[in-house]
C-alpha cells in the first residue's frame, strides 16, 4: 500500500487521550502528511475528558485533521442549556466530565461551545465518515442530524450504499468481541476503551488496525504537542 494516500481514523475515545496518542504512535501518523479522521465522543465515561478536548484543540490546528461531534458532545451542550436533565447525562456517563472541570465552569461552557461547532459527517472519495450512522435509503444532503448521531439498528441491519466508517454502538454489540466491525458497505470502529475494550485506529484502506487500552488501565504514552 502507499502510506501516501492512507487515511487513519479513530471513535469514541471517552476521555483517554494517551491511549489516542498510543495508537498514533502505533501507525506512524505523520502530522501535514496523514489525513486523521476522529468520529466523535470525546467526553464522558473515561477519566480525562479535559486534557481530551485540549489535545483535540492541538490536533485539529494540523492540516487534514478532521474532528466530527458524536451524540456525547451534544448530550453535554443539551445538559449545560438545560434541555436535558443532570439525571440523565449522568447516567450516559457524564460525571466524569462534570467532575474533570469542577470549579471551571466557564472552561466547560467555552469547550461545549467549541464541541458543538464540530461538523457531523465527513465524504471522501470512498468513504462516508460519521458518528452514529445513516438512515438507510436517505441521501447524505438530506440526512437529519439527531439520526447521524444516534442511529443504530436500522442502520447497521439495513443500510446499502457508499462505504460508511462509523462509531457509536460498539462492536461487541454487533459482532460479540471487541474488533472492529468490518461490513460490506459500513466499518464499526468503536470497539469499547469505554467498556474495558480497547482504542481502536483504523488506516484505510489497508484495514490496519492500532489499539490500545484505556488511560485507567494501562500506562505510558507521553503526548507530543504536535502542530
Amino acid at each position: 500500500m502507499d502510506e501516501e494516500s492512507r487515511i487513519l481514523c479513530c471513535s469514541d475515545i471517552h476521555g483517554h487521550p494517551r491511549a489516542l496518542e498510543r495508537v498514533l504512535a502505533g501507525a506512524g501518523w505523520r502530522p501535514g502528511v496523514d489525513p486523521l479522521v476522529l468520529l466523535g465522543d470525546y467526553v464522558d465515561r473515561g477519566p480525562s475528558p479535559r486534557e481530551t478536548v485540549a489535545r483535540l484543540r492541538t490536533l485539529l490546528r494540523c492540516p487534514g485533521v478532521v474532528a466530527l461531534r458524536g451524540n456525547h458532545e451534544e448530550m453535554l451542550s443539551q445538559y449545560l442549556r438545560g434541555e436535558i436533565s443532570a439525571a440523565r447525562y449522568l447516567a450516559n456517563g457524564g460525571e466524569t466530565t462534570l467532575e474533570d472541570y469542577s470549579g471551571d465552569g466557564d472552561a466547560l461552557a467555552r469547550d461545549a461551545d467549541f464541541l458543538s461547532d464540530l461538523p457531523i459527517h465527513h465524504e471522501t472519495a470512498d468513504y462516508i465518515f460519521v458518528h452514529g450512522g445513516l438512515v438507510p435509503g436517505v441521501p447524505l444532503e438530506s440526512q437529519r442530524e439527531r439520526d447521524m448521531l444516534w442511529i443504530r439498528g436500522d442502520f447497521i441491519r439495513d443500510y446499502r450504499g457508499k462505504l460508511v466508517v462509523f462509531g457509536h454502538t460498539p462492536t461487541t454489540s454487533i459482532r460479540g468481541d471487541w474488533e472492529i466491525y468490518f461490513g460490506e458497505d459500513k466499518i464499526g470502529i468503536d470497539t469499547g476503551v469505554a467498556y474495558g475494550g480497547y482504542l481502536s485506529l483504523l488506516e484505510l484502506p489497508s484495514g490496519r488496525v492500532h489499539r490500545a487500552r484505556g488511560d485507567n488501565v494501562e500506562s505510558g504514552g507521553k503526548y507530543e504537542d504536535r502542530c
